[in-house]
């Protein structure tokens, strides 16, 4: 997850070399790598002549079954390879892809210097990102494992391979920053992620109900003010879509999946405010422009469970074209992250876990371009703070929870980009979920959260049916919502200005967090 952009390319790329090097277990030069990971100019966009260059590359279609190690991919079946997806005592780590690689290119690179990288190194190109000077390529990373005379384990061969392939790219001075992509399977979450009280519907009810999150944000308080009721797209990258009665869709793509995560989501912000049945939404007059690009799924709704796997690669080419292309939202919500306490049984924080620390960090260099180019278009998005607290005597980092939070957070601390948002979760009292990691920008409400989901209480689909979920992933599109909301009574805002607006909150968690209240937003920036 590393981005280096200077104008002196040797000590960029020592630092490359040092940070692969501690990350893998070697203590060499801590103080100096966490200096010289701060430069701004890591983070430096690419020039105009590199955006073209990038634009005017061939691209050959991605592989059908792409190779991870550790799993096989047949359609939406995953099946287990061999043990290497654990490591020697036993927890799990994310899945390499043996023939997919990342690659961030210097900021400055002519179309000469790109096509001779790409003949050089016999790369076939699967995507372009143009705007974020980046190019993702097929090409074989397996050469680079091989067995090694202090190697404890299968998964040790394969971490020092994948660290022989990125010193190898990273060496080349045409490249800033190389990760083989990534594989995020087996998620578990129970209870935290998953409807904890699903029912058939709510139509028995007397009228509407609006869960107690829209009264703690004050949006009851705004849906009276000037427009507060015009239409407008909010967009949602997440999985476990369906269509429900409560929710409109902008251009609907089925994800057939088997869970509710998305429909969850996507009602806590817009749930038809239409004085019948079902749930009120933050945004009264809402349409829902949905999000998953190629994430495979491998999803069960049974109990508290659900299941599903996606690519680090889908989720830069989901933001980036969200960024580029929905000319037509100014807010974005992303729900996605490494849980790694419920999924791998690791604790992010602790000092034994700093290479995944600094995977993260790799990885949230490419989704720090993203947030610049959302800084360039006005854009804003939320994150979840991640929910890997419960058993915590201390809250966990939200800021390694995903590549997102560290870009967020790392970019606002330099001045860089005000565009990401990190929101943790708070209860009724207003006191820091138990699960919510801390160390977000805001707080909103999460836990026991009602709002739409895909399946009655049989497990049946239904387009009518209600269900309670708790997590960061519920406070995120709170906040997210809120913003928009915003937006519509406050137009002479923008997207980054109007954060500044809801950072102004004097209601503060018991952990210091501000909290989102509207009143307070609307009282600190006037009408312009």
């Amino acid at each position: 997850m590393f981005h280096w952009l200077s104008g002196d390319w040797a000590m960029m790329r020592f630092a490359a070399s040092l940070s692969l090097a501690l990350a893998f277990g070697s203590p060499l030069f801590a103080e100096e790598i966490e200096v010289i990971a701060q430069d701004p100019e890591m983070f430096r966009l690419p020039s105009v002549q590199a955006v073209q260059a990038i634009k005017g590359i061939g691209v050959i279609k991605a592989p059908a079954n792409p190779s991870f190690w550790g799993i096989d991919i047949d359609k939406n079946t995953l099946t287990p390879e061999s043990p290497v997806n654990s490591a020697p005592d036993g927890t799990k780590v994310p899945f390499w892809s043996k023939d997919a690689l990342l690659l961030q290119l210097d900021p400055d690179i002519t179309a000469e210097e790109l096509n001779a990288l790409i003949d050089d190194k016999g790369l076939a190109v699967i995507k372009t990102y143009p705007e974020l000077g980046a190019i993702q390529v097929q090409t074989d990373l397996s050469k680079f494992v091989q067995p090694g005379f202090d190697d404890n384990s299968n998964n040790d061969t394969i971490s020092n391979g994948v660290l022989s392939a990125m010193k190898h790219f990273n060496d080349d001075p045409r490249i800033v920053n190389a990760i083989p992509d990534t594989l995020l399977s087996d998620q578990t979450y129970d209870n935290v992620m998953s409807p904890t009280d699903v029912t058939l519907s709510i139509e028995r009810t007397a009228g509407e109900q609006a869960d107690w999150g829209v009264a703690s944000i004050e949006a009851n308080q705004a849906w009276s003010l000037d427009g507060a009721t015009d239409g407008v797209m909010f967009g949602v990258l997440d999985d476990g879509f369906a269509r429900h009665d409560d929710l409109v869709f902008m251009g609907f793509r089925s994800d057939n999946a088997d869970n509710s995560h998305g429909n969850h989501v996507a009602g806590i912000a817009c749930a038809r405010h239409n004085n019948a049945v079902g749930v009120k939404g933050v945004l009264p007059n809402c349409f829902i422009r949905a999000k998953k690009e190629d994430f495979i799924f491998n999803a069960t709704e049974g109990g508290n469970i659900v299941k599903f796997v996606s690519s680090f690669s889908d989720i830069v080419s989901a933001l980036d074209s969200f960024v580029r292309d929905e000319n037509g939202i100014s807010t974005f919500n992303v729900s996605l992250g490494y849980n790694w306490r419920p999924n791998f049984g690791i604790d992010i924080d602790s000092p034994q876990n700093a290479q995944w620390r600094t995977w993260v960090e790799s990885q949230g260099r490419f989704m720090a371009q993203i947030l610049q180019f959302a800084q360039q278009r006005d854009k804003a998005i939320f994150s979840a703070a991640g929910n890997d607290s419960a058993d915590l005597a201390a809250a966990g980092s939200a800021k390694f929870a995903s590549p997102f939070n560290w870009a967020a957070l790392t970019l606002r601390d330099l001045g860089l980009s005000r565009a990401g948002v990190v929101v943790e979760a708070h209860d009724p009292q207003g006191k820091r979920a138990a699960f919510s990691n801390s160390g977000g920008h805001i707080a909103c409400p999460g836990t026991n959260i009602l709002s739409a989901v895909a399946f009655d209480a049989n497990k049946v689909p239904s387009r009518s049916a209600y269900g309670r979920m708790s997590g960061t992933s519920m406070a995120s599109p709170y906040c997210a919502a809120g913003h928009q909301l915003f937006m519509l009574v406050r137009p002479g805002y923008g997207a980054i200005e109007a954060i500044d607006c809801l950072l102004t909150s004097s209601a503060k968690t018991d952990v210091g967090t501000p909290m989102l209240k509207l009143t307070q937003a609307l009282a600190a920036c006037p009408p312009k």
